[in-house]
């Protein structure tokens, strides 16, 4: 019996490490994006700054259809940056449930008074963990930004086109 006691002791303490690893890479993972972003948005800035202000003090005329591409070009480089704040919400709302999931399962596999059939039970009725957030904000973003920069280089390639 104390051989057996000892086995299921073993286990759940190698569960217990498991969960404990998984919630600190997680929390690890989490504050990582949070840096991402402030670099992102650093290096959007960085473009989208010189970008804007040469169209704007520049002393070029533009024609009807260079300031309409030209303005959607930068709406969908706005709807853009809105799609990636979306994705980065949904990538830590994710990690957040992940860390929780994790947090869950090692107070189960904590518990020494339990049976460990009883543990493993209630392991399972937790359910699988989602293997990813959406990545619907993240296409998006993509099209977005290859739509917004395709109407400024057409606008550009017009400019320089000109007699």
């Amino acid at each position: 019996m104390a051989n057996n006691k000892d086995h299921n002791e073993t286990i759940r303490q190698r569960n217990k490490d498991s969960v404990q690893k998984a919630a600190l890479f997680w929390i690890e993972l989490a504050n990582d994006k949070l840096s991402e972003i402030n670099k992102q948005l650093l290096s959007l800035s960085a473009i989208l700054l010189p970008l804007t202000a040469s169209v704007v003090i520049s002393p070029i005329t533009f024609r009807e259809y260079e300031k309409t591409l030209m303005l959607l070009g930068w709406m969908f480089l706005f709807s853009s940056i809105i799609a990636g704040f979306i994705q980065i919400a949904l990538d830590a709302v994710y990690f957040k449930d992940l860390s929780r999931d994790s947090s869950k399962r090692e107070v189960l596999w904590s518990d020494s008074n339990r049976d460990i059939r009883d543990i493993e039970k209630d392991v399972k009725a937790i359910g699988d963990t989602p293997s990813s957030s959406s990545h619907l904000p993240l296409i998006l973003q993509s099209l977005s930004i290859s739509i917004g920069l395709l109407f400024i280089m057409v606008v550009a390639i017009s400019l320089l086109l000109r007699k």
